[in-house]
């Protein structure tokens, strides 16, 4: 239940921002791309639970922006390097003020290279997102 709660509020919040969402395994990234620019989240990983009939769930969720950089000069790849560092910021932020998360934790963003061979760069969020049951 709240992994699919989890599943819907990342592809809306993600959808806000412009990015055409995909939830699949990060080994099938580059095969899925349909446009630019792109979100793939793999399924959430489910780390702990606390509590029988109400409580909190831990997920593990990872998520990653890839936008088209084939013919940006360096400054401009910075740029967009930039903008996604902030939507990624932004967009667990949002899922923060969601009602069924209590809690996200641990947030780290790092770069990404060689996703495909069409020069596309990517950003990558990891987080532990505590949900509410």
């Amino acid at each position: 239940m709240n992994r699919a709660l989890l599943c819907g509020a990342m592809e809306g919040l993600v959808s806000e921002y412009g990015y055409d969402f995909t939830l699949h395994d990060k080994s099938y990234y580059p095969t899925t791309i349909s446009r630019y620019p792109a979100a793939f989240m793999s399924q959430p990983e489910f780390s702990s639970i606390e509590g029988r009939k109400h409580g909190r769930i831990t997920y593990k969720i990872a998520l990653t922006l890839a936008c088209q950089a084939a013919k940006l000069a360096p400054t401009a790849r910075n740029e967009v390097f930039d903008r996604m560092e902030q939507d990624l910021t932004k967009i667990f932020l949002g899922l923060s003020q969601t009602d069924f998360v209590a809690v996200v934790k641990n947030l780290t963003i790092k770069t990404l290279n060689g996703i495909d061979a069409h020069g596309a760069i990517a950003i990558e969020a990891e987080a532990l997102v505590e949900t509410i049951f």
